[in-house]
């Protein structure tokens, strides 16, 4: 047992480690422009004052609770405002998270190093993680808190009357739903959950926990929700994320599983992946929970720690999943992998689970522990290299525009339809005389996306708030402020078009361009 605690001790610093320097070095070898997200998340933590942020906050500007920025504005006044030191950030409270979970889970199933490589394999293959590890957005720590919640939610199946893990629950509920507007989902889950336990089992320490949800829901209801209206306030009347279909649903769920190519998915043929790893999981779970939730007693389940964390584990995956769904068909649409990547982990947990199941079952020999730890060091340079390598390809911020900037005259201000374009050019590229056009009559025309009501919204609090004269309004667009501009044109978006059929403006020349969907034109403005 002693030698097996050491071996989780050693391997959890080894994973701490491969993650934060894998990760944190590929940031240096890559494109270091911020996303649009990122930028907004900057804006609000170099503010010089953290109650104008908090100000800002509670706005248009974004849509979550204050936890985030208020940590990450302190960490980069006391440190250092830099945003490779931000993301560098996000990097450790990931690696940290992993490691926590790593620990936990190892003392409940299987050995360190199966764990180790199991763990570490799924988590490198699954994209969304190099994703949102390495951005200055709030879903790092959410996770964090999330697995501390899962951890902690685990515990109090067995001892729901213990009062310090009571309190700490509290804490960590109103830390959740303070964290992220999608802890409300998980919080929504974990009382459906302990209902459950209640009604099976008859025991009333249950209702403790659940006294426990309703306390923290009225302190979020008093403390945060008038702010919460304001800020969903950006979402009206259109959100910015699609309503699921078929399709997206099972490509969005698919990204919370491991999958040897998210590119290669993208491919028609490739599609019934996503689809089927859903139902692996789904089936899987079924297959090794039910027959042992229909024969055994309440009590006989609880005693097994590694069982009841997996059967917690399947339905804090199912459940937000379901919630989100709901709310998406029938109030405003959540649907989106990054806000349920707490599932993650669950999943991670779900496949070790299921190794082990099987393995026993099948009356599998694991591998000499002598070999194993021979080739475990070569293991842990390859996954290094690995993340290293996938994160440094990717990209956030679609840069190919960029390209094409050089060879417009300086002289003229360049119009861009989108805040993807307009946030991160602006941030970055002090030589290009950037701007977005605020119109609500062109962002609520039909012929446009439903998201350009939101970043007109978003774009708005940013002029107003930190006064961006580079985000104009409609009354600033005329022959005096700007008689002659550029114009990048997508397709996909109706607000030059609207200003070219009523004769405002006049296109001189449209300059070729090599990105689909998009145009440059030259253009003056008519009074």
């Amino acid at each position: 047992m002693k030698q097996q605690r050491n071996e989780t001790q050693w391997l959890s610093l080894a994973l701490l480690l491969i993650v934060s320097v894998s990760l944190i070095s590929s940031l240096f070898f890559k494109e270091k422009w911020l996303w649009m997200d990122e930028v907004l998340s900057y804006i609000l933590i170099s503010d010089s004052s953290i109650t104008h942020m908090n100000d800002a906050l509670v706005s248009s500007m974004d849509q979550n609770p204050p936890v985030f920025p208020n940590i990450y504005w302190m960490l980069g006044h006391l440190i250092t405002e830099n945003p490779q030191f931000l993301r560098a950030a996000t990097v450790v409270v990931f690696a940290i998270t992993l490691t926590i979970f790593y620990r936990y889970t190892t003392r409940l199933i299987g050995n360190p190093t199966t764990n180790f490589v199991l763990i570490t394999a799924i988590v490198a293959l699954t994209y969304l993680n190099l994703s949102l590890s390495t951005q200055i957005r709030g879903y790092a720590l959410f996770l964090l808190v999330c697995v501390g919640y899962f951890t902690l939610i685990h515990r109090l199946i067995t001892s729901p009357d213990r009062a310090g893990l009571v309190v700490a629950f509290g804490l960590l509920a109103l830390l959740l739903v303070f964290t992220h507007s999608f802890g409300l989902f998980y919080a929504a889950a974990s009382g459906a959950f302990f209902a459950g336990l209640w009604l099976w089992s008859k025991n009333r320490q249950y209702l403790i926990v659940l006294a426990v949800h309703v306390l923290v829901l009225l302190v979020w209801l008093v403390v945060w929700y008038p702010n919460f209206v304001i800020q969903t306030e950006a979402g009206k009347p259109h959100s910015w994320i699609p309503i699921p279909t078929f399709s997206s649903f099972f490509t969005i769920v698919g990204e919370l599983a491991p999958s040897l190519s998210s590119s290669l998915e993208r491919q028609s043929v490739f599609q019934i992946l996503p689809f089927l790893r859903f139902f692996l999981l789904i089936g899987l779970w079924a297959y090794i929970a039910l027959p042992r939730l229909v024969k055994s007693s309440f009590g006989e389940l609880i005693r097994d720690k590694a069982f009841t964390f997996y059967l917690l584990a399947g339905f804090f995956y199912l459940v937000p999943i379901i919630i989100s769904l709901v709310v998406s068909l029938f109030f405003r649409s959540v649907f989106i992998s990054r806000y349920l990547w707490p599932g993650h982990l669950l999943v991670v947990y779900q496949l070790v689970y299921a190794f082990y199941f099987f393995r026993d079952r099948w009356q599998l020999s694991a591998p000499r522990l002598a070999f194993a730890t021979r080739l475990l060091p070569l293991y842990m340079l390859l996954l290094a290299g690995f993340i290293f390598y996938q994160n440094r390809k990717l990209t956030a911020f679609p840069s190919g525009v960029l390209s094409y900037l050089p060879q417009l005259d300086k002289r003229y201000p360049v119009f861009v339809e989108t805040a993807d374009y307009f946030l991160p050019i602006w941030f970055h590229d002090k030589k290009t005389k950037i701007r977005y056009l605020l119109d609500w009559e062109t962002a609520m025309n039909k012929r446009n996306i439903l998201q350009a009501t939101v970043a007109h919204k978003v774009l708005k609090s940013v002029r107003e708030k930190y006064n961006v004269n580079n985000i104009l309004t409609s009354q600033d667009f005329n022959q005096s402020m700007v008689p002659h501009f550029y114009v990048i044109d997508e397709s996909s978006n109706y607000q030059i078009e609207h200003f070219i059929e009523n004769g405002r403006v006049q296109i001189i020349r449209e300059l070729p361009i090599g990105i689909k969907g998009h145009r440059i034109l030259e253009c003056i403005l008519r009074s």
